[in-house]
């Protein structure tokens, strides 16, 4: 009798991809209610996993309070800051896609110089993965992809004050430390917990805190620079 070999971690995170990205991104052009329901489940998912590995964490009650507090305002505030993003920009859609585009190029450039160009390890006790030259990537990418989609892409219209090239690169910098920040953070709790994911939601690619661990800190430095530059301000 043949038995069908299971799909590989990495197949389940291509079709996941696949499934997930144009969804996501489709709900975020519709904007509305849609968007307000697909971003109050994925913070209240969050939150549930988020409390669950502070139970993981620790034994004592105190110290699963303060956390368990910690996270739901950190996670609410990302709510927040979502919502705004999208719902009271009406220009929204551009400047979350601007923003996904960013963190994803962090992403990416972390693999590529991290698996090109190795060296030493980085935190080797909290991410055993990443190297020196991975976390170069990741700040080089958010700085070039962000001066792009602002110096290039953005029609004047949508800027009311025009940053220098200059700034724009170190806002990408702030972004890309910030991004790389919250993964080790959500990295160190998994450790911490013994898990190796914070959930199981989404094949191949964990839970929901998985995906947005390096969005939750980049959103403060994000909202500020549109802050600055945003025609409505």
């Amino acid at each position: 009798m043949i038995h069908a070999r299971p799909p590989s971690s990495l197949s389940l995170r291509i079709l996941s991809s696949i499934v997930l990205i144009p969804l996501v991104i489709g709900v975020m052009y519709w904007g509305g209610w849609g968007y307000g329901v697909l971003l109050a489940a994925c913070i209240g998912v969050a939150v549930a996993e988020w409390m669950h590995l502070t139970v993981k964490i620790t034994p004592k009650l105190w110290k699963r309070l303060a956390l368990g507090i910690i996270g739901i305002i950190y996670l609410e505030l990302s709510f927040i800051e979502m919502a705004w993003l999208r719902l009271w920009l009406a220009d929204g859609f551009e400047w979350i896609l601007f923003l996904f585009l960013t963190i994803w190029s962090s992403d990416t450039l972390a693999f590529i110089f991290g698996k090109n160009f190795k060296g030493p390890k980085m935190t080797p006790t909290i991410s055993p993965n990443k190297t020196w030259s991975g976390y170069a990537g990741a700040l080089l990418g958010p700085a070039l992809t962000l001066s792009l989609c602002i110096h290039v892409l953005t029609p004047d219209s949508l800027i009311g004050h025009t940053p220098s090239l200059i700034s724009t690169m170190i806002v990408g910098v702030a972004i890309g430390i910030t991004g790389q920040s919250g993964d080790l953070m959500i990295s160190l709790m998994k450790r911490k917990a013994g898990v190796k994911d914070t959930g199981n939601l989404i094949p191949g690619h964990g839970g929901i805190l998985d995906r947005i661990d390096a969005l939750l800190l980049v959103l403060p430095v994000y909202c500020a620079y549109l802050i600055f530059i945003h025609p409505d301000f």
